[in-house]
């Protein structure tokens, strides 16, 4: 029996019927390993992960290829299945979470609804473990933010927030696309440090998808580099910082003045 958390086996990706957007990706994952995939805008990144959770934009269509999650293979999962692990085992952190958050709904409504929809607690239950997420990110005044709507609150609160109602499941797999690039420095390192430390308190693994090689060198274990939706090196992170094989991974490390944590 593998130790993979998940594994990617031969996996293309087209959108429209036109040509391949990811092709022949083969990958895998560990429990409690944390993944940095680095490459430009029109890689594939995203559409590697969303492969993942199922929810290719629209025309995308994975024409070969396996994702086994814990030994069953996910493409094999009917609506019904996906229900049951979307959000639980599996959760995606989207680059605008808060634009998901309802206008017209308080934040302590919608936290506490989406708790109750995964996991069967009372709403007091509920209400705990939102508001104790909410100050995780940052949010001392988690009460406030829970009697808030979202027009109330900043695109970065409004992220942390999206942030938030993701790690409250304590999924097993986390895939965090771009998640903190529009918050500033000071709260992106606080939001990567919670991702890093929810990694070491429970058994979650995280697939992180970032233009910043330098957040990947400070977070994640290995780092695989996309180019036109194919892998062009994977390897742990020392290797692939201090010794880069591919003349487009140079590129990428020479593009940033410094490595610094994100």
């Amino acid at each position: 029996m593998t130790n993979q958390l998940l594994e990617i086996k031969s996996l293309t990706v087209k959108y429209n019927g036109e040509r391949n957007i990811i092709e022949n990706i083969n990958m895998s994952i560990g429990h409690k390993e944390i993944i940095g995939i680095v490459g430009e805008s029109g890689s594939g990144k995203t559409t590697l992960i969303r492969s993942i959770i199922n929810l290719l934009s629209s025309g995308g269509k994975i024409v070969s290829g396996e994702i086994i999650f814990n030994g069953e293979d996910l493409r094999k999962y009917r609506k019904n299945k996906w229900k049951t692990i979307r959000g639980n085992e599996i959760c995606m952190i989207f680059q605008d979470a808060g634009s998901f958050l309802n206008p017209i709904q308080k934040i302590g409504v919608q936290f506490v609804e989406s708790i109750q929809s995964h996991i069967d607690i009372s709403k007091q239950e509920a209400i705990k473990k939102a508001e104790e997420t909410l100050i995780k990110m940052n949010f001392n005044d988690s009460s406030r933010i829970m009697d808030s709507y979202p027009f109330q609150l900043s695109g970065g609160m409004k992220q942390r927030v999206g942030i938030a109602m993701a790690l409250a499941m304590e999924p097993k797999l986390i895939l965090a696309d771009e998640s903190t690039s529009a918050l500033d420095v000071i709260t992106q390192a606080q939001v990567i440090n919670e991702l890093i430390e929810l990694r070491n308190s429970f058994d979650t693994s995280i697939i992180i998808v970032t233009h910043n090689i330098g957040c990947a060198a400070y977070m994640a274990d290995r780092i695989m580099v996309m180019n036109h939706g194919k892998i062009v090196e994977f390897g742990l992170k020392e290797d692939v910082i201090t010794n880069p094989q591919e003349d487009y991974t140079k590129n990428l490390l020479n593009s940033i003045p410094e490595l610094e944590g994100c």
